[in-house]
């Protein structure tokens, strides 16, 4: 890949990281005592996990795969 892409899609990806975590902390900030904080770390905590099983799914498969032999 093309050094100047990888810069740009990481940029993109890392900005698009820090505007959810810079959300979540503001969301966070805000609760006084409402429950909202309960919610969202449950909402954060199954994406994690989906993220985590999908990631594993794909590498897994993919790892799995057995050499082509001439």
């Amino acid at each position: 890949m093309d050094f100047r892409w990888y810069s740009l899609y990481t940029l993109l990806g890392s900005g698009i990281w820090c505007a959810i975590l810079c959300w979540l902390g503001i969301k966070i900030g805000q609760d006084q005592m409402k429950g909202e904080y309960h919610k969202i770390v449950i909402v954060v905590s199954g994406a994690v996990v989906a993220l985590a099983r999908c990631i594993y799914f794909f590498v897994h498969r993919h790892m799995k795969k057995k050499p082509v032999m001439k």
